[in-house]
């Protein structure tokens, strides 16, 4: 039993930027996610070259947001599992993320596979600054108006 314990220790450790599998279900206030954070989401600087959302007629390269940092609502920016690749629809996206009764918004810039992955700023101001020690939390998210991006 204790090994099984420390397993679970040790796989949430190493796993807290990973991007676990999980499944999501809709409820009266949203769809229940697994969120973690990527400090690559902190850099301001980074290219948006470097992420799923960069050219392409949905890119918001093409909008004139060269770096993560000139996107609206930075740093409150990452990965969405609505944006499936490169030029997805859902590039620029805003969508509320609500976890033990605080909400943020986030702009999609990038593609994840069954969860959001935000900076690492984003998943403080959700969690009471406890992105680090939790690694990743399941939360609600739900389409947002862009106007809560800006």
């Amino acid at each position: 039993m204790m090994n099984l314990i420390l397993a679970g220790a040790f796989m949430a450790f190493f796993t807290a930027n990973a991007s676990p599998t999980t499944t999501s279900s809709t409820t009266g206030t949203g769809t229940s996610i697994n969120v973690q954070y990527d400090t690559t989401y902190d850099n301001s600087a980074e290219s948006i070259n470097s992420v799923s959302c960069s050219d392409g007629t949905n890119g918001l390269g093409t909008k004139g947001y060269n770096t993560l940092g000139a996107v609206p609502g930075y740093p409150l920016v990452g990965a969405a599992p609505t944006i499936s690749g490169w030029n997805s629809a859902n590039c620029g996206a805003c969508y509320s993320i609500t976890y033990a009764g605080t909400t943020i918004y986030v702009t999609a810039v990038d593609a994840a596979t069954d969860s959001f992955v935000l900076s690492q700023e984003a998943m403080d101001r959700l969690t009471g600054n406890q992105a680090v020690a939790l690694g990743h939390v399941t939360a609600t998210y739900a389409d947002a108006d862009a106007s809560n991006c800006a």
